[in-house]
């Protein structure tokens, strides 16, 4: 083979190796490319019951307790925690919402015991038949906090204040559907109070199934 036939060969093995060599790397680009074009979960909107997508990841995982029993629920962003929406007396159609975390009935005990903030949310603890009973008290939780009891008709009937790391028992004193804790002056702040109207923005029964 000569000079020149030679040369064309060693082009044509270059030519042959860049091209292996492009295909390899760009390779992970492109499945990177397609994650990036994966759907978000669709949001909650307004409603009685509405039910959370299906595949909405699981945000527990990485999530450690602190020395102090912690409901795992706490791990969760605030941003991806479902609503609870109140309805103003006043001014006429104003409401207001907040995100709560919704443990499973196995950490009810727990609550936010070891909290020592609450970066914006709340906590609800759901009782489907519409005739709790249970006192809440704040042993172990090292925060103020407010507490609203919702009845099964949805509406407010009770809202107490209880102080940080005592054993004072809360209870309305009528049966109830839901209790929600809040940060301490939440409800006085935005306007809640005995007789608003509530509705849950998720499926409140499923996510205490978790």
């Amino acid at each position: 083979m000569g000079r020149n036939g030679w040369l064309t060969l060693v082009c044509f093995v270059a030519v042959i190796t860049v091209g292996a060599a492009i295909g390899v790397t760009s390779a992970p680009r492109k499945a990177e490319e397609s994650l990036d074009r994966v759907s978000p979960p669709a949001s909650f909107t307004p409603g009685f019951v509405i039910n959370p997508p299906a595949t909405a990841p699981a945000p527990l995982a990485t999530f450690t307790p602190g020395p102090e029993p912690t409901a795992m629920t706490g791990a969760i962003p605030v941003e991806r925690l479902p609503q609870v929406l109140f309805l103003l007396a006043s001014p006429p159609g104003a409401a207001v919402s907040l995100p709560v975390e919704v443990p499973p009935v196995s950490e009810y005990g727990i609550g936010l015991s070891g909290r020592r903030n609450l970066e914006g949310r709340g906590m609800l603890f759901y009782y489907p038949d519409g005739k709790g009973t249970s006192g809440f008290w704040m042993k172990n939780t090292h925060i103020d906090l407010d507490i609203a009891f919702v009845d099964s008709s949805l509406t407010v009937v009770a809202v107490m204040q209880m102080k940080a790391d005592t054993e004072t028992v809360h209870r309305p004193g009528v049966p109830y559907m839901a209790a929600i804790e809040a940060p301490r002056g939440y409800y006085a702040t935005v306007g809640v109070r005995e007789g608003t109207r509530v509705q849950f923005l998720f499926d409140v029964a499923a996510a205490t199934r978790r």
